[in-house]
């Protein structure tokens, strides 16, 4: 089962990563980015307060922090915790009247062979505060964007997504896999290669609804659920009408939501294939899991609505492996340690 790493700290974990020296990082509710280390993670430090809160982590080929910041946009924190915006707007989309530049809802991130930071805005509508109201809505209100550090542009790569949230580059470099939390599934954008330019359906029809997406150590890839599927909400997310009255109608405690009580890791193949499961069906010990990090041996877990870091001994990892890196081009396909 799952332990928990210095429970009752690091409130609202919603990603975790680990750098080559084997320290632990997360975000916190607060806007601090903590900092753990030690043989059992028992030095805290805040290693930078950023504000907002922070939610996707990669590490770039410098070892800068790059962080997704709800409401505040893309930053990242050098080795020595100084903190640097990199953007915070995008291009307008000039056939919509409601200006959508501004970043209202950065969510997750990835770091292509070539430097690029792919990154995902959840929701160009609601504010993190409001977020579980654009599943009620169910509209394609997010968006897939791109960082380029040699230019300090920003640009808006695919627009009208429904919740795209975990975003993953693939081992070989060439393609991004996408999670869409609403619509349970996952879909492939290639950036590179013969394909680059097209989106395709990965996986669907997930049991629950995804989160973050991570590299395995062994070519696989590990799919966060932060909550699972139900057949009533599942009726009613294919029923507009039917959530229109009753956001109108009636108070909003008693709304029909998802259900987030439940946790649950998938293990997944390049080819789409489910590999393994890890469940906390009760929710007790690591419900709404946002994310996870394979680091040495063992599996690190954040969860938005958590205060602690779980982490699960992986019994065929590699014991020096870790998921924290970038990816690389390699003809066999292998994550970057």
């Amino acid at each position: 089962g799952a332990r928990a790493v210095r429970p009752g700290e690091g409130g609202g974990p919603e990603d975790v990563i680990l750098d080559k020296q084997g320290r632990l990082y997360c975000g916190t509710r607060q806007g601090w980015i903590l900092r753990f280390s030690g043989e059992n993670f028992e030095h805290r430090e805040i290693f930078a307060r950023i504000g907002g809160h922070p939610l996707g982590l990669a590490f770039d080929a410098e070892e800068n922090l790059v962080v997704c910041v709800a409401g505040m946009g893309l930053y990242a924190v050098t080795p020595q915790g100084e903190v640097r915006k990199l953007t915070d707007e995008t291009n307008r989309n000039w056939l919509q009247l409601r200006d959508d530049s501004r970043l209202r809802l950065a969510d997750d991130l990835d770091i292509a062979p070539d430097g690029k930071i792919y990154f995902s805005e959840a929701t160009t509508r609601f504010e993190m505060a409001d977020w579980i109201l654009d599943g009620i809505e169910g509209r394609p209100n997010g968006r897939l964007l791109c960082y380029d550090p040699a230019t300090g542009k920003t640009r808006t790569v695919i627009r009208n997504l429904v919740f795209p949230n975990g975003v993953c580059v693939s081992h070989d470099g060439k393609s991004l896999l996408i999670a869409q939390t609403w619509l349970c599934r996952i879909l492939r954008f290639h950036i590179d290669g013969p394909d680059k330019g097209r989106l395709e359906v990965f996986m669907e029809n997930f049991p629950g609804y995804l989160d973050n997406i991570n590299r395995a150590s062994d070519g696989a890839y590990w799919v966060a659920l932060n909550g699972m599927r139900s057949p009533a909400y599942d009726l009613a997310m294919r029923m507009p009408t039917f959530r229109r009255r009753m956001m109108k109608r009636i108070p909003r405690d008693e709304w029909l939501y998802p259900s987030m009580n439940h946790g649950c890791v998938v293990k997944v193949s390049e080819q789409g294939e489910v590999l393994g499961t890890w469940w906390d069906p009760g929710g007790t010990a690591h419900a709404t899991i946002t994310s996870m990090r394979e680091h040495g041996g063992y599996l690190y877990i954040g969860g938005l609505e958590n205060n602690r870091i779980g982490r699960i001994k992986l019994d065929e990892a590699e014991p020096t492996a870790s998921s924290s890196g970038r990816a690389v081009r390699s003809v066999a396909g292998s994550a970057a340690n």
